[in-house]
């Protein structure tokens, strides 16, 4: 590198968070009108969009943050551009291992002794949601042959310990008195994972699904159980309206025999005996309800008495199980003088 380089180099960093060849029209139009481009991009489909897109590029090694300095560098000294022209440099605007794209540019005129004419072109926004695209896509590099060999050898049935400890370690943190909002995400973090995993086995099952079937079906139950809110037109309902309506609606989808029906017998025994109460409260049902507890040869016993502080907190609409739980922490806490 001889510590001149004549022109405008234009950075185009994306996002990996989008999908690669997402960019606005902006962007593209900043690398087609460029004397010449070239690309760091971690994702390798990048470079196959801009191709197939007639733009002739230059791929940038770019195994460390010196790599791609001296490939940066070596780039802008070997490619022309006439008066009035410009370079364009497709990058990542974020990278899991190398520095953003203006600290290698930084570090490249520290170098070179010089400084480089350089200006962005933004043209990467990012959707709510997208970092989910980025968890996918983690995920199947893991999976994939020639990534993880403990996630290649995992199925559906040995990540199942696992969904149930995150989903206890998410509850745990939802029920602190001090809720720790860096802890929690961590956590919501890892229960994501969880459902990323079960999705990308999903994939190669004999009838595939992925994570988009999954968000899919939830979000054409959303629709059909909230007409309030996505029907023809907006209805200003009372909550109580509103968990009528569900239930309602909920019922028409999946009938039900019996008020159990559709509880997983694993679920913790009070939890279990809230949920029938709930649908009793919510169907009418709470003197079945109470007759058929009437009727048990446990009557009277420690377990009816339970089962009726659940029938009242299922009035109330109080999970019982979620309450003991918090009381339990508390008296944990001060147990231990914290």
């Amino acid at each position: 590198m001889n510590g001149a380089f004549a022109g405008e180099l234009r950075i185009v960093p994306v996002s990996p968070l989008n999908a690669p060849g997402l960019m606005t029209s902006r962007g593209w139009d900043a690398l087609r009108g460029a004397a010449s481009v070239a690309l760091s991009c971690a994702h390798p489909a990048w470079e196959a969009h801009v191709r197939e897109s007639g733009i002739e590029c230059v791929r940038l090694e770019s195994a460390s943050a010196d790599e791609l300095m001296h490939s940066l560098g070596e780039w802008l000294e070997g490619s022309d551009a006439c008066p009035g022209e410009y370079r364009a440099w497709l990058c990542d605007s974020e990278h899991p291992f190398l520095p953003s794209p203006m600290h290698t540019l930084r570090a490249l005129e520290e170098k070179i002794g010089a400084r480089v004419d350089a200006d962005f072109v933004f043209a990467s926004p990012v959707a709510p949601g997208a970092a989910v695209v980025e968890s996918v896509r983690i995920m199947h590099e893991l999976r994939s042959p020639g990534g993880d060999p403990w996630s290649a050898e995992q199925t559906h049935a040995s990540l199942a310990r696992y969904l149930l400890e995150e989903t206890h370690e998410v509850l745990e943190e939802l029920e602190r008195e001090d809720l720790r909002t860096p802890a929690l995400v961590d956590e919501c973090g890892d229960l994501l994972f969880q459902l990323v995993f079960h999705a990308r086995i999903g994939m190669e099952e004999a009838e595939p699904w992925t994570l988009d079937s999954v968000a899919r079906a939830l979000n054409a139950k959303m629709y059909r159980r909230n007409p309030h809110v996505f029907g023809p037109e907006r209805e200003d309902l009372s909550v109580e309206e509103i968990t009528a309506q569900w239930e309602e609606i909920k019922k028409k989808e999946k009938p039900r025999r019996a008020l159990s029906e559709g509880i997983p017998l694993a679920l913790p025994a009070l939890q279990r005996a809230f949920k029938i109460a709930s649908r009793a409260e919510a169907a009418g049902r709470a003197p079945e309800l109470h007759k058929a507890l009437e009727d048990t040869a446990s009557a009277g016993s420690d377990a009816a008495r339970l089962m009726e502080i659940v029938i009242a907190a299922a009035k109330r609409d109080e999970d019982p199980e979620s309450a003991l739980r918090t009381l339990l922490a508390q008296i944990d806490t001060r147990l231990r003088g914290d």
